[in-house]
């Protein structure tokens, strides 16, 4: 039964890299252990779908580690991919401490409650309406609704052991392992950078040859009131701001949750701010002289789309609209209750 499982086993440097299949469009996830002393140290925990559980653990057999070694799983952000096996991994390892950005638990925790529902959906409605305004029709929106009423659903919420901020450092056996806030493809999203050897653990805010996808968050009232000096509106300049202060740490190495190991990090960290700032440059050509709302830029700029991926290029979009307008190179306008953006 092992060997039918879907996982492949690489060993860069000090890292023990798993790779194993989805059924997705991204492919396959990655998790990565970092042996520190006799422990290991896990980045993110998978998939819980399919044979993606029994892949994992079978990986682990074949590399001769047992769950009770995982003294702590980081989790980079609250996506399906990234959180699956926490209570697998807890019962597995009562021990094991799984730690994460405060925002990561805030969200997970209000979304998944059964008790608050109703006002995920009156939030989902809100941000809705608002996409409405930029663009969709009413029919579109009803399946955005569909759409972020779905994944909460889907997930589980397990307290974590440790709840990370902005620059705090985890010291495991004498190895700094630093928290840096990364918002962007999701609003709680974190890198881990291993100072002492230069890796950088990017889950999905750098990747070898896509960007990942800027998105539109619903925010629950806890992460409003204790972020209230954010402007999460203005993702875009969180996503460049936090890749700059990857930058300058100069790390080593990269390894994502998706495509492959990044050997040149500088490189790949300057080719993803070219691309944005191509794409704000493009965006601000499209509407020069001539508004129009976001979903319109979004279909001129990725062509016509299925409904999610076009719900995904509407917010990409928006992102840089919004990016432009913070730094006045664009103003919306309103007329007929829709929002039309012009340079």
């Amino acid at each position: 039964m092992e060997d039918k499982l879907s996982y492949e086993i690489s060993e860069i440097e000090d890292v023990i890299q798993i790779k194993i299949d989805v059924p997705f469009d991204v492919k396959f996830v990655y998790v990565y252990l970092l042996k520190i002393k006799e422990e290991y140290i896990l980045f993110d925990a998978g998939l819980n779908m399919g044979n993606w559980p029994k892949s994992f653990f079978a990986a682990l057999k074949r590399i001769g580690v047992s769950p009770k070694n995982l003294s702590h799983c980081i989790i980079s952000h609250n996506h399906m991919d990234h959180i699956g096996l926490i209570g697998k991994l807890r019962r597995k390892n009562p021990s094991i401490q799984i730690a994460m950005h405060d925002i990561t638990n805030k969200k997970m925790k209000w979304e998944t409650n059964p008790e608050n529902f109703s006002k995920v959906k009156e939030e989902t409605k809100k941000l809705t309406s608002q996409l409405i305004r930029y663009g969709l029709n009413e029919e579109q929106g009803k399946r955005i609704i569909r759409y972020f009423l779905t994944w909460p659903k889907m997930k589980k919420y397990y307290k974590p052991d440790i709840i990370l901020e902005n620059n705090d450092c985890l010291l495991i056996r004498n190895d700094k392992l630093n928290v840096i806030w990364t918002p962007g493809h999701a609003l709680g999203h974190i890198c881990i950078y291993e100072e002492k050897r230069g890796y950088l653990f990017s889950g999905d805010h750098i990747l070898s040859r896509i960007t990942p996808h800027i998105g539109i968050f619903i925010i629950n009232d806890s992460i409003r009131e204790k972020y209230k000096d954010f402007d999460f509106e203005n993702i875009l300049k969180f996503y460049l701001n936090s890749l700059e202060e990857i930058r300058k740490l100069n790390p080593k190495i990269i390894f994502p949750a998706h495509q492959e190991v990044i050997y040149d990090p500088i490189e790949r960290i300057n080719a993803i701010k070219k691309h944005h700032e191509k794409r704000l440059h493009e965006i601000s050509d499209v509407i020069k002289g001539n508004p129009m709302t976001p979903y319109e830029i979004s279909k001129i700029h990725f062509g016509e789309l299925d409904e999610i991926n076009s719900f995904l290029a509407l917010s990409e979009v928006l992102a840089h609209l919004i990016y432009l307008e913070s730094q006045g190179k664009v103003q919306r306008k309103e007329k007929n209750q829709k929002i039309f953006f012009i340079t």
